[in-house]
């Protein structure tokens, strides 16, 4: 018998399995928590209104338990949130719609899903819905966002001078956001007024100068006022890849846009000057043609927008080696869809 004492006593225990440690961590903590709530549930109240050490131990460890519940949901749900963020992004507006309806269901209604859902609305054409969305949103964290939200809907149904209205409320309330200055830049370019865009373009480039959507912005501007020159530099900064194994900034798809977008623009100056009184159209050019860039008789006809160095018998439809697709290009770059006939035309990017 003493020998078998022996021999187990000399023999090293093996060391628990690892699957089984989770488990009983698990179990100790639980073991602890509900020890823990029988000792407060055995003693009274330990003074007027004081909590004793136990009450104390208890609630801090179901603090701890409701707190780790709630990050895990909170990580779920911003998971999701991120996903169709990515489905908006991709122009899935439809599918996008029908996410934030679940999610809703499953999370709740919380501010960065009523502003997706309104994107949304306002991408998928449901234009009076998507305004009381937008408008809902005027308050608080939100405010900027439905501003521009807004300032796009009124664009997007040719109501220029509401759109640049909500969008410099956009601004003032995030005046470093490249988007909505260029944003802004563009309902006023679309709006026939080039003056008013200078500013904010010109500002956003600056702030963005990886953002392909507002460099082809920049470049509508220059083209626009009739500096073919400054154009034609950045165009092919963008045309050139900025690292060695990345794509370009832009292909031959976004200069076709941009070429239908530049005659939009032209069209809409020269509605503005043909609508002014005599006397008011001849005090607004003298005031453009002071500065260089702004001329104030534009000629007969938009200049051509580069080509990038294609050749001279490739289609005009023909990408540019080394290119995105046109249909992928088109995806990532038309943040807005063209939208219905008379609509206001979508951005270059």
């Amino acid at each position: 018998m003493r020998h078998q004492e022996n021999t187990h006593a000399g023999r090293t225990p093996a060391p628990a399995p690892l699957a089984t440690l989770a488990p009983l961590a698990t179990l100790a903590a639980l073991t602890t928590l509900a020890l823990a709530l029988a000792g407060c549930a055995s003693k009274g109240p330990q003074g007027y209104g004081a909590p004793s050490a136990q009450q104390e131990t208890a609630a801090q460890a179901q603090q701890q338990l409701q707190n780790a519940q709630q990050a895990t949901q909170v990580d779920n749900a911003q998971t999701y949130l991120d996903l169709i963020t990515q489905m908006q992004q991709a122009g899935q507006w439809y599918a996008s719609l029908a996410h934030t309806e679940a999610f809703e269901q499953q999370y709740g209604v919380n501010p960065e899903s009523r502003l997706m859902r309104a994107d949304a609305l306002r991408n998928t054409g449901q234009v009076e819905q998507a305004r009381q969305a937008y408008l809902a949103l005027l308050q608080g964290a939100t405010t900027a966002r439905a501003r521009r939200g807004l300032g796009l809907l009124y664009a997007s149904q040719g109501q220029y001078g509401q759109a640049v209205e909500q969008l410099d409320k956009a601004r003032q309330l995030n005046p470093i956001d490249a988007n909505v200055l260029s944003d802004l830049a563009y309902a006023h370019m679309l709006d026939g007024r080039l003056a008013a865009a200078q500013m904010p373009i010109m500002q956003a480039s600056q702030l963005a100068p990886a953002n392909a959507r507002v460099q082809l912005n920049m470049a509508l501007f220059w083209l626009a006022s009739g500096n073919q020159a400054q154009a034609s530099q950045l165009l092919r900064q963008l045309a050139q890849p900025q690292a060695k194994g990345a794509l370009p900034m832009i292909d031959q798809t976004s200069l076709q846009t941009l070429q239908a977008q530049l005659t939009s623009v032209r069209d809409a100056v020269r509605l503005r000057d043909e609508s002014l009184p005599a006397e008011a159209g001849a005090g607004a050019g003298a005031a453009v043609s002071s500065a260089p860039v702004l001329p104030s008789v534009l000629p007969p006809a938009p200049p051509p927008v580069p080509t990038l160095g294609t050749r001279p018998e490739a289609r005009a439809t023909e990408a540019l080696p080394g290119t995105l697709p046109a249909g992928i290009t088109r995806r990532i770059l038309l943040s807005e869809p063209p939208g219905a006939a008379g609509a206001a035309p979508a951005s270059p990017l």
